[in-house]
């Protein structure tokens, strides 16, 4: 039995709606993170609209390592740095074991005084506007089918995992959508995750229980997922718990390019390159980032940011289209 309300088509980019207040937030933890997060940054700069805001998120452990490039950049592009509490790197509580992808939850969680909360992975990039609360319509929470299976996504597995929380297997299929598009319990990529702060005047207190959820998945199931997939197994458990279906966004709002060739004629609202060469060699996308990454940021400090996190950014292939964007530059200025 399928369900086309996790998979219905998303309402375009933007829409002529309500402006509400949204929250745009992704992780900074580490060099490589940082490297991301300055395209990221860059890419958010141009493309939010007046009535979202960007938030970066450190762990304490890593705040005060933050490079002077990365904050002078997250500054500049108006994005407000925040610490994770309670992360000091003596202990990886509230997990069993350390996991990293496991930020991303603790940030859920944080207070926010938005009406909707969007959670980034650091290594996507905004192509266009997208007004993000559109995107929810009535839903609590959305996301992006899976590109592809995980260990544990079987019948069994997931028996397991809802009757954790004495919930019994829904009856609702998605399609994943890579490879043989096998049909599946709904299983989600967490890269792109929109979910409401509140419902009127009713804080809704998704991100604190997914946290809760999440730490009671890790401590409690049984051994034979992969710890990296915890967000995204329980991420339509929570949903469930609080009454509600994960709302499933178009694949142009979490488009693995990676996955998907070098070349599109798809459009991309939200482009998730995993692997930092692959963007470069991503023509569209590439040309866009870097167009965007020099808007804010100055020859001297480029200069930095190459040299500084070059193990992170196929420094080769960055500069490969660094010399395509400035010789177009340069032809534009010179007609």
């Amino acid at each position: 039995m399928s369900d086309d309300s996790s998979q219905k088509q998303s309402r375009g980019p933007m829409q002529m709606t309500k402006p509400v207040k949204t929250d745009v937030f992704f992780v900074v933890d580490g060099e490589r993170l940082e490297a991301q997060a300055i395209l990221l940054a860059a890419t958010l700069k141009r493309h939010l609209t007046p009535n979202q805001t960007a938030i970066a998120y450190v762990r304490e452990d890593h705040a005060d390592r933050l490079a002077p490039l990365t904050r002078a950049v997250l500054d500049r592009t108006g994005v407000e740095i925040r610490v994770i509490p309670d992360t000091d790197g003596g202990t990886h509580q509230p997990w069993s074991s350390p996991y990293p992808q496991g930020n991303k939850i603790l940030a859920a969680a944080e207070p926010r005084e938005a009406t909707v909360s969007v959670f980034l992975d650091t290594d996507t990039v905004l192509i266009q506007p997208v007004d993000f609360a559109a995107q929810l319509g009535d839903a609590l929470v959305a996301a992006s089918a899976s590109d592809y299976s995980a260990t544990a996504n079987d019948d069994g597995s997931w028996g397991a995992f809802y009757g954790l929380f004495g919930l019994p297997l829904p009856d609702e299929r998605i399609t994943l959508r890579g490879g043989r598009q096998i049909e599946s319990l709904p299983y989600y990529n967490a890269g792109v995750v929109i979910f409401r702060e509140r419902m009127g005047t009713k804080p809704t207190g998704f991100g604190k229980g997914w946290l809760a959820d999440a730490v009671h998945f890790d401590h409690h199931a049984t051994p034979g997922h992969d710890r990296a997939t915890i967000d995204q197994f329980t991420l339509p458990i929570t949903a469930t718990r609080q009454g509600r279906h994960v709302a499933g966004l178009d694949q142009a709002m979490n488009y693995n390019i990676q996955a998907s060739g070098d070349e599109t004629d798809d459009p991309l609202w939200i482009a998730h390159y995993h692997n930092i060469g692959v963007l470069w060699a991503h023509g569209p996308t590439a040309r866009h980032v870097v167009e965007c990454l020099l808007d804010v940021i100055s020859d001297d400090e480029l200069a930095e940011y190459i040299d500084r996190f070059f193990i992170h950014i196929k420094r080769s292939r960055l500069k490969h289209v660094l010399r395509d964007v400035q010789a177009v530059r340069a032809g534009q200025a010179a007609e």
